[in-house]
């Protein structure tokens, strides 16, 4: 098959060379006018030698994205179906008993653009780039292939598609079937609508997180700020915490965490829903003089450009320090970071500051990060996110 050439400025090929899958608009020799969206090309240094195959998008700051480095490597169906099985293979192999995983994460999988959530028989399908566009069929096909019977759902909303020139799609592919189902996580029941959810619809990066709560939570007063649905909450109530409040500012979430606090028979009077913006609310409480055992944080990402990584700082270290004024001597805070550019030393940092601020010594008990179906494709440090930091609080 012949793939037209993309040719790199003079010294710019190292970064690709040692392990990384992105190239830059500012790193490519000549015009991109001859490239469509998302079409196949194979990478070339400034002096003719070969460096990978993958696909161009004009239209994005990351021009060309890493599939593979053989140049004999057709870019097919067959060739996405021996990746597709190979990271399936990879989850099942740690986890047999598992069916609720991350069953493709992107790059870190050599599929960049491509996410694929399994909730047992459900297959969330997120595209983020015009290259894996092209082959959206052939990824339905393909996971129908592997796991029979799946019902697929294409909830490809990030804003990462807007930057590719693509539309904003939120479907259920597989006819005839509901984009509702109930799932079990750490024998709790949650009733996740994958049209009207967060990202693929339950955050499975924190299940084995959420299992801090185990050992901590029983006669506790819980707060569960930036609740969504109540995963946090939950798993609180249900290692015998006494009271939880859900803290959102969303009633679509409210509404959900309500009704999965019902799907688990538990006691609607052990909760208080608040439906407000949590920032203003940890604010006014810890002014107030109210207190809490346990402050859960896990905000959405208050970074998503390096640009703005001072003002995010700020952000975290203001409702780590009204979460650290509300908490009771020898209580707990879980203090969670979802953003990639927030890394684990500058985050603790933040933090430290809070808790001086506050007036609180803290202990770091645990440092959690993202499971093993989330792995990080070294170097490429953009795949590693997720920092989840437990505390005792003096």
């Amino acid at each position: 098959m012949e793939y037209k050439k993309l040719v790199l400025k003079a010294r710019e090929e190292n970064r690709i060379l040692n392990g990384e899958l992105w190239v830059y608009d500012n790193e490519i020799a000549g015009s991109l006018k001859p490239f469509q969206g998302g079409e196949l090309c194979r990478l070339y240094s400034a002096t003719g030698m070969y460096i990978a195959t993958g696909y161009v998008n004009p239209a994005s700051t990351i021009t060309f994205r890493v599939l593979s480095r053989d140049p004999d490597e057709i870019i097919d169906r067959a060739f996405l179906l021996k990746r597709v099985r190979e990271a399936d293979s990879q989850r099942l192999a740690l986890r047999p008993e598992n069916s609720y995983y991350r069953m493709v994460y992107g790059e870190a999988d050599f599929l960049p653009g491509l996410v694929v959530d399994r909730f047992a028989d459900y297959f969330i399908v997120q595209i983020t780039t015009a290259g894996m566009e092209r082959f959206k069929e052939d990824i339905f096909a393909i996971v129908e292939e592997i796991h029979p019977g799946a019902v697929i759902i294409e909830k490809s909303l990030v804003t990462a598609r807007e930057k590719e020139a693509l539309p904003l799609i939120n479907r259920v592919v597989t006819p005839g079937r509901p984009g509702v189902k109930t799932i079990e996580v750490n024998g709790l029941k949650f009733q996740v609508d994958f049209l009207k959810s967060q990202k693929t619809g339950f955050f499975l990066d924190q299940r084995d997180n959420y299992l801090l709560l185990k050992k901590i939570a029983a006669g506790r007063e819980v707060l569960d700020a930036f609740s969504y649905a109540g995963a946090w909450g939950l798993h609180a109530r249900h290692f015998g915490a006494k009271h939880v409040e859900f803290l959102e500012i969303s009633g679509e979430y409210i509404k959900q965490a309500r009704e999965n606090v019902a799907l688990n028979s538990f006691a609607e009077a052990d909760f208080t829903f608040t439906q407000d913006d949590a920032i203003k609310i940890l604010k006014e409480m810890s002014k107030a003089g109210v207190s809490r055992d346990i402050v859960v944080l896990d905000p959405p990402a208050f970074v998503k450009a390096r640009s703005k990584l001072q003002e995010a700082k700020r952000g975290y270290k203001e409702i780590n320090l009204r979460a650290l004024k509300m908490i009771r001597p020898g209580g707990f805070l879980i203090s969670c970071s979802c953003s990639h550019f927030l890394e684990k030393d500058d985050f603790l940092q933040v933090i430290i500051s809070a808790a001086k601020d506050a007036g609180r010594r803290i202990k770091l008990m645990d440092f959690k990060a993202q499971p093993y179906d989330h792995a990080v494709l070294l170097p490429l440090f953009q795949s590693e996110y997720l920092k989840c930091a437990f505390f005792y609080v003096y």
